[in-house]
């Protein structure tokens, strides 16, 4: 925004929020983020990919120097067309590059944001949100939105929590008003320390150029995000009241209690809990501790490999006082609206509740992924008919140490194994972190043993998982969901699942997976309930 229209602008800004004040009271435009996405674009440039952002209806591109290579790049745009542009100038100190998209004199006016000040008036605290493509995600994927509180600004630097990973270099920062303040530009080491380059190299760009104002945006184009997002955030006397639906979960029996960690459970109905799956070993009977009633026994009613969810039917006994199951919101979940994740590792009394994330995806299917083993077995006649023998374990996979060459492995998950192929289309059906209960022979014992399946290293080690762990900890089961929102919070794995509610602090689902350093996964109400009612 040149300085003569800021006067103007900043009084209709202000207008804008006055009126609309009663209708956002701290929730998140779903308006202005879809513009935010829209406006974001996938860059390859050579092996290379990064974002970058439309700064006007021509095809002007703002983006990291960084990641751009050559004088001509192919674009990718929110729609799915692929244009080439070509570099309209650099600033290799300011890591920032201009682009101009090659296209007809009479093509459609592109979708784009007003660029903001210089970003160094920011000040900590300030909403912010983001937009990039990561490079584990597929082409043709939309943009992956997140949000996020400004920690530092100095220097034509923006620090801020946003989540940025491999392939956001470039992509766009927005202020709560819409405008352009930021270009990603590196991946701090922790959930604070994510960097951006400010306007100011991108205006010397322009001015180099020769852009003149009248072929960007006015500021008057924003469309508002949120102003302060902590103020829309739900209150603590709005979320406790959930709480009395949390309930311990441990094993049935003394022997397996000693020593082991226990599960939390949520009472989606009088008599009904949801657990995670890949948690809950499927060897192991389990009861829940409520008042001061003993252990109350549990089994297992139904299960979703594909939302990582079991659901678990009190068979004896009654609930303490106090206890009530779930009430969820009545409409579903939409896109871009604002939500936190209530946290109860450390107890009911001690539950946190997250900053502010952002939906940026519904009924969303993470692609799945085929788990390791670890074992290598070959067919064979028995007494009992055909069986399966390990004739070797690779080390350090999930059969290292559990299996020995000789085994036989008579069955899987209550699945007698006859074949290799049978088996094949079994672990086809699981995916890396989920558990599996087999039936081994050794000599004449028969044991039964509890794996988790893992990742081919290939996969598991590619640069961008170990990004994520340098950010925290990401969960063992992370791939293969079906009808899942996608939410920026990062959470504890081990604390999941966790109930994911709205700024008003209203229940719209269950937090389950962390799947990377800017994506967690989460299961709407709506399937949780169809879980419940035996419908996956």
């Amino acid at each position: 925004m040149w300085w003569w229209e800021r006067k103007a602008a900043c009084v209709v800004v202000v207008l804008w929020w006055l009126l609309a004040a009663d209708s956002v009271r701290g929730q998140i435009s779903a308006d202005g983020l879809r513009r935010l996405q829209q406006a974001t674009v996938l860059i390859e440039s050579g092996a290379d990919r990064c974002s970058g952002v439309l700064i006007s209806e021509t095809g002007l591109i703002a983006t990291a120097a960084h990641g751009v290579h050559g004088a001509v790049v192919r674009v990718r745009l929110a729609d799915g067309q692929v244009r080439m542009a070509t570099v309209a100038g650099r600033d290799e100190p300011g890591d920032t590059a201009l682009l101009r998209l090659q296209r007809d004199a009479d093509s459609d006016k592109l979708v784009c944001v007003p660029l903001g000040d210089s970003g160094d008036e920011l000040t900590a605290g300030m909403s912010v949100f983001a937009a990039g493509f990561p490079a584990r995600e597929l082409r043709g994927n939309p943009a992956v939105l997140r949000a996020g509180v400004v920690k530092s600004a100095a220097a034509g630097v923006l620090r801020t929590t946003c989540q940025l990973t491999v392939g956001d270099s470039g992509g766009p920062l927005l202020d709560g008003e819409g405008r352009l303040v930021g270009m990603h530009r590196q991946i701090g080491a922790g959930v604070a320390s994510n960097l951006h380059s400010t306007p100011a190299a991108l205006r010397r760009l322009l001015q180099q150029a020769s852009v003149t104002s009248a072929e960007l945006p006015a500021l008057t184009t924003a469309v508002a995000i949120a102003n302060v997002l902590q103020a829309g955030g739900p209150k603590e006397e709005q979320v406790r009241p959930h709480l009395s639906s949390l309930l311990q979960v441990v094993p049935a029996t003394e022997a397996e209690l000693a020593g082991s960690e226990h599960l939390w459970g949520w009472l989606v109905t009088d008599r009904l809990l949801a657990l995670q799956m890949s948690a809950a070993d499927p060897g192991t009977v389990y009861a829940v501790r409520s008042g001061n009633a003993g252990p109350l026994r549990l089994k297992l009613k139904q299960q979703s490999y594909l939302l990582d969810l079991a659901i678990y039917e009190l068979v004896e006994g009654q609930l303490g006082d106090g206890v009530r199951p779930l009430v969820w919101r009545d409409q579903p979940v939409r896109l871009f609206e604002q939500v936190h994740s209530v946290s109860c590792k450390a107890g009911v009394d001690a539950f946190e509740v997250s900053a502010a994330g952002v939906v940026s995806r519904i009924d969303w299917n993470e692609p799945p992924v085929r788990p390791v083993l670890g074992a290598e077995a070959e067919e064979m006649n028995s007494s009992a008919g055909r069986r399966l023998r390990v004739i070797q374990t690779v080390p350090n996979s999930a059969a290292a140490g559990q299996l020995q060459a000789g085994d036989i492995l008579a069955g899987a998950d209550g699945v007698v194994l006859t074949s290799r192929r049978q088996f094949a289309e079994l672990l086809g059906q699981r995916q890396p972190g989920d558990l599996l209960r087999l039936d081994v022979l050794r000599g004449e014992q028969l044991r039964r043993l509890t794996l988790r399946l893992g990742w081919n290293p290939g996969e598991q080690f590619e640069k961008s998982e170990y990004l994520d762990g340098r950010s925290g900890p990401v969960s063992e089961r992370r791939t293969g969901f079906v009808g899942v929102l996608q939410h920026d919070i990062p959470v504890d794995p081990s604390a999941c699942p966790q109930l994911l509610v709205d700024w008003q602090g209203l229940p719209v689902g269950l937090t389950i997976s962390r799947r990377a350093r800017e994506a967690t996964l989460a299961i709407p109400a709506i399937a949780v309930q169809q879980l419940v009612r035996g419908k996956e």
